[in-house]
Order: C-alpha cells, then sequence, then structure tokens
C-alpha cells in the first residue's frame, strides 16, 4: 500500500502532490488500467511480439 506522510507546515496541495509523484513512479494507474479488462494470451503475446519488432529486438528462435 502507498502512502505520503504529511510533514510539519505542508500544505495540502503539496502532500497531494508529492502522493500523485509516488503513484507514478510506482506505476499504480498504469497497472490498473492494464488489469482493468481481459486480454487473452494470445493477444498478450501478440502485443509483446510487436514492441519487440518496433525497438528491433530480435527473438529466439
Amino acid at each position: 500500500m502507498l502512502s505520503v506522510k504529511v510533514k510539519d507546515n505542508e500544505s495540502f496541495e503539496k502532500t497531494l502532490r508529492r502522493f500523485t509523484t509516488e503513484c507514478n513512479k510506482n506505476k499504480v494507474v498504469r497497472g490498473y488500467r492494464e488489469r482493468s479488462f481481459y486480454v487473452s494470451p494470445s493477444e498478450r503475446m501478440h502485443e509483446i511480439r510487436m514492441k519487440k519488432k518496433r525497438y528491433g529486438v530480435s527473438e529466439p528462435k
């Protein structure tokens, strides 16, 4: 669980900004979006292969 402790004399906006930054670092929202709907294993593998092809990483035979 992600938590941010409020420092002395720290405004709510600054605390919220730190919390948002921590969420982005830990990819919390990204993970939620990825698991929000079902993706079949074949679609997942197709996506991985396309990423490898796009970035020029060869796949072992």
